[in-house]
Formats: structure tokens, sequence, C-alpha cells
């Protein structure tokens, strides 16, 4: 009984449809051709300045499809560690890139926006030891070339991997010292934006609302340098075995932050020129992990020579001993730009940001024996220039 309903019914639409031709047959429905779709790939079209003034503030905003590159060099500031004299209220530079792509609806005036951000920050405070072999000599003329890539200069590529020359230097060194301020920054954002009714003189507010995770990876280690020939002994006799060995200590804390953030977009074209600012105050939970290791590099030779053989070598690693902990974060994401028009689809911009973790960051790690670790609640300030580019389509 069911399979005769469900015919009868199939039946029925189609003399339905059949029906509706007919009576259209006069005045048949234009139906879409989904070929005839011409997207618009006209990016680079000059823009003038007279269609520019005649635009409204609404035409000079994202419609549709969006996207950002920005060029970032913001300086960031020093851990707080339990050891006196680490410059704390110092900057050290980092350098980054920050991409942003969205949609928003022309009619509704909503859309969404993806944002992703990273930040690498290296100073450290270090000289160059000069190892017992300063050199590793390539091949002599008949014997067999060492294990490294044929079309490649023998200097820079080890014999064995360990024991490698430092590519781009004429002599083999350690990098001996210690972090000041190491970390890798990355955040991601998810937002729903809104656009407002714009102001008299053109200005427009978007307010957004979204969830926001930032992943903070900080490394705070340092290492010392002993040898059987430093300082040097009398020249005779040369104590034996001749050997270096390089002895690291190193604490690597992950800071994984996930929670949600309130802010707005606000921009006012003139002319060529569009100044935007936005503002963000997120906040959420950070699941923190520290692993601590000692690490022994130890190497011994034949003798005292530039070009000595190496007759041994190790390198031994403790295993990791790991701490957790979680805080609570709070901090804002503030930026001030201003874009010049180049093209119909293209402008180029520049500006400043500035992002602050007011507090539940743990940089530095967990302190063991002589090592001086971090505070598990402590905050994190960026500061810089960006400069970059602007697509709407």
């Amino acid at each position: 009984m069911s399979v005769r309903k469900l015919a009868s019914s199939v039946l029925a639409a189609l003399a339905l449809l059949g029906g509706a031709a007919v009576a259209d047959a006069k005045d048949p429905v234009n139906v879409v051709d989904p070929f005839e779709f011409d997207p618009d790939f006209r990016w680079f079209e000059p823009v003038y300045d007279l269609d520019l003034i005649d635009m409204k503030p609404e035409k000079r905003a994202h419609t549709g499809w969006f996207a950002t590159y920005d060029r970032l060099n913001l300086y960031a500031g020093r851990p707080d560690l339990a050891k006196p004299d680490t410059g704390e209220n110092r900057l050290d530079s980092g350098w980054g890139n920050r991409y942003e792509i969205g949609f928003m609806l022309p009619g509704d005036k909503h859309g969404w926006m993806f944002n992703w951000t990273k930040l690498n920050v290296l100073a450290a405070d270090t000289v160059r030891q000069e190892r017992v072999n300063r050199y590793i000599p390539p091949a002599e003329p008949g014997e067999p070339p060492p294990d490294y890539p044929p079309q490649s200069p023998p200097f820079g590529f080890p014999v064995r991997l360990s024991e490698a020359n430092n590519i781009g230097y004429n002599f083999r060194f350690y990098n001996v010292g210690e972090t000041q301020n190491v970390f890798q920054y990355q955040g991601y954002e998810l937002n729903k934006t809104w656009r407002m009714t714009p102001y008299h003189y053109g200005g427009i507010v978007e307010p957004l609302i979204g969830i926001r995770y930032m992943k903070l990876r900080d490394v705070n280690s340092f290492n010392a340098y002993n040898s059987s020939i430093y300082p040097p002994p009398p020249p005779d006799p040369v104590p034996e075995p001749i050997f270096e060995e390089l002895t690291t200590d190193k604490n690597v804390t992950l800071n994984d932050m996930f929670g949600g953030q309130i802010g707005f977009r606000y921009f006012k074209p003139h002319d060529r020129y569009v100044l935007s600012t936005e503002f963000r105050a997120f906040f959420g939970g950070n699941w923190q992990s520290s692993s601590y290791q000692n690490i022994r590099e130890y190497t011994q030779y034949e003798d005292d020579s530039v070009g000595a053989e190496v007759t041994s070598m190790a390198t031994i690693a403790t295993n990791p001993l790991y701490t957790k902990n979680s805080e609570f974060y709070y901090g804002y994401d503030v930026r001030a730009e201003l874009s010049y028009q180049l093209s119909r689809m293209f402008a180029v911009r520049t500006g400043m940001q500035a992002i602050q973790i007011g507090s539940g960051v743990w940089r530095g790690g967990e302190g063991r024996n002589a090592f001086a670790g971090g505070a598990k609640d402590q905050g994190v300030f960026m500061f810089g220039a960006t400069f970059g580019l602007n697509f709407n389509h």
C-alpha cells in the first residue's frame, strides 16, 4: 500500500510540473544558467580619486570574501625568573606574520572572520667557544669522499651528523651562554561580526564576538663548556685524554590557552586612505606543561691539532621531568592601521599592534637545583609595527 501511495505521489508531482510548463509556455521562466557566472578577476584595475569620492562609505567596506596579510615586528617582554638581573624591563625584537580571511554578506551585513597570528622571539647572551678540532678537512685526493651529497661543497656537511662543521663559518664552535627571551607565539581566532549603520561622517563600527586559542612555547636554557686544554695547560706534556664537554640544562614550557573574546572594529575611509582600529578583550583557561632535561655532549680527540680525528663521542641526556599546572588568563589585543588604495581590489597598509596577556602565563619552567625557573601566573606584553596587504573581492 505504501509503494502504491509513493507511485501516485510521484505521478501527481510530474503532472503538476507538466501543467506548469504548459501554462508558462507563453511566458517561460528564466532559469539561471550556472555557466553564466562571470567572476570579476580585474583585481589590478586602476581606481581613480573621483570614483572614491563619489563612493559611499559602506561601499568602501569589505563585502563578499576578503583577505589580509601583515608582516609583524613586535617587541616582547622578558620572563619573570627566580634570579636577579634578568632584565625583565627590556623588550626584545621578534618577527612574525598575520593572516586573515573572512566573508561579509552584503545585504544582511554580518559575516565571519578567521585570523592566524604567529611570532618568534629569540634573545640570548652567548659566546662562540672554538672546538678542539677547529676544522674537519675534506677527503684527501684519491680517498673516498665523506658521506655528503656529491654535488655539495665539502665544507658545511658532516662526516657524522653530530660532528658537523658550522655551515657558513670557517671554524667550528659551540654557542655557550643562556637564553634571555626565547618563545614562539601562535594565536587563532574565529569571530562572528556585524556591520552597523555608518555614522554621519562615514565611520563604520563592526562589533565582534568569537573564540580564541593561543599557544606559547617558552624555552629557558643555559649551558657550560669544559675541556682538558682550556684553560691552557703547560705545553709539555699535554694531559690525556684530550676531550671537550658541553653541558646544557633546558626547560621547555607549553601554554595552551583557550577561551572567548569580544571586541569591535572601527574604520573610516577618506579619499584613497582608510583609517582603522580594532580592539579585542579575551579571557579563558591556560593548561600548562613544563619539561626539564640535562644534556651532556662529550667528544674525545686523538690530539689537540686543528683537524684532529675524533676517537670517541657520546651524548647523555636525562629523562625529561614533567610538571603541569592550570591558570586563568585575560588580556587584550589592540591594533591601529592606515591603508592606501592601490587598485580596485588591493591596498597596502601599515600600523601598530599591541598584545598583552595580563596574567596566567608560565615562562621559565620549573626551578631545579641551580636552574632558575619562572612564575606560573606572569604576563606577556608584545608591541610593535605591522605592514602588509589588503585584498577585497
